[in-house]
């Protein structure tokens, strides 16, 4: 899980009486490498973690932190252009377009802090991440809200994020599919729980990247999901009665996604199954079905990318409508 291990990064590090600058980029344009929200680590011996968006660019802040620790710079802000015809600071790319990086020097003294962020995420919680150029805190709050960046002048602006509560990626199914869909979704830095009424299935056994297996019957997994807008559920089991015992279960909860993998006589016969038990036919429209983008995908592998391709696509576009 990505998010927990740049804080764990942090927390050994200061730990360890070394400070550490964080990069975060607070604002970005579409053709930009670093996205906003993109954080890095750097500490006073050079190790590293994360990224802002890599190449020259990535390598002169870097440096830049460094003499921030080290007391030879102060500018916590920094608007970078992706251009060699500009007036403004060049990143030394030339992509086109800019961001804006904050820089937070962060030592023991903020070790509590840490450690409360490090807990809420392990806990999957939320709170609300605050920078500004005197200092950096963290607030608990139940609400999930898009990053917001205000900026008066270099010596007085704000960030806001949300983090905490990690994206999860619920999976019903934990045989080949399942399997390859766990380990894929991990990769990207999902916090994955798996659901089976089966516990001595080889794939269940095999599965070492879920966070969570949960031995259960699919009627109850609506029951254990977490609402929201990082929540996703992703339906591969091998029958079309545990399909449609899930799909019942979890189509009418406040989450981003759910995916149904299934021909599309077998959709229709799920669909038809639900509709005679009463569920309304406009839940129906928000189910991604047939699963996955369209890539002829055959094995479970090729599966499970078309299905990570089509969450990463509805996660981004969300994020950049906010």
């Amino acid at each position: 899980m990505k998010g927990i291990d740049l804080w764990n990064f942090i927390h050994k590090t200061i730990n360890s009486d070394k400070k550490v600058v964080l990069l975060t980029v607070a604002e970005s344009s579409n053709s930009s490498p670093g996205r906003q929200g993109f954080k890095m680590v750097v500490s006073k011996d050079t190790e590293q973690f994360g990224t802002i968006g890599g190449g020259i660019m990535e390598k002169d802040m870097i440096d830049y932190s460094l003499n921030l620790i080290s007391g030879n710079e102060t500018k916590r802000i920094k608007r970078l252009h992706h251009t060699d015809k500009t007036k403004f600071e060049k990143s030394g790319l030339i992509c086109g377009g800019y961001q804006i990086i904050l820089f937070s020097v962060i030592d023991k003294s903020y070790i509590s802090l840490i450690e409360e962020i490090i807990s809420t995420i392990n806990e999957k919680q939320s709170g609300e991440l605050l920078i500004s150029p005197q200092k950096i805190g963290y607030n608990k709050s139940n609400k999930i809200n898009p990053i917001l960046f205000t900026h008066k002048s270099d010596d007085c602006w704000e960030y806001k994020e949300s983090i905490g509560l990690p994206l999860i990626a619920y999976i019903s199914g934990g045989g080949h599919v399942g399997l390859a869909v766990s380990r894929i979704m991990k990769s990207i830095g999902f916090y994955v729980v798996v659901f089976d009424h089966r516990a001595d299935v080889f794939t269940i056994k095999r599965n070492e990247y879920a966070d969570e297996i949960i031995i259960t019957k699919y009627e109850e997994i609506g029951s254990k999901i977490i609402e929201g807008e990082r929540s996703y559920i992703i339906i591969v089991t091998p029958m079309l009665e545990c399909d449609s015992a899930t799909l019942k279960s979890v189509i009418n909860k406040n989450v981003k996604y759910i995916g149904l993998m299934g021909s599309k006589r077998k959709i229709k016969s799920i669909f038809d199954l639900l509709r005679q038990d009463g569920v309304d036919e406009k839940l129906f429209n928000r189910v991604h079905t047939p699963i996955g983008l369209e890539i002829e995908a055959d094995s479970p592998e090729e599966i499970a990318i078309s299905i990570a391709a089509e969450i990463i696509k509805v996660k981004n576009v969300m994020e950049f409508e906010n």
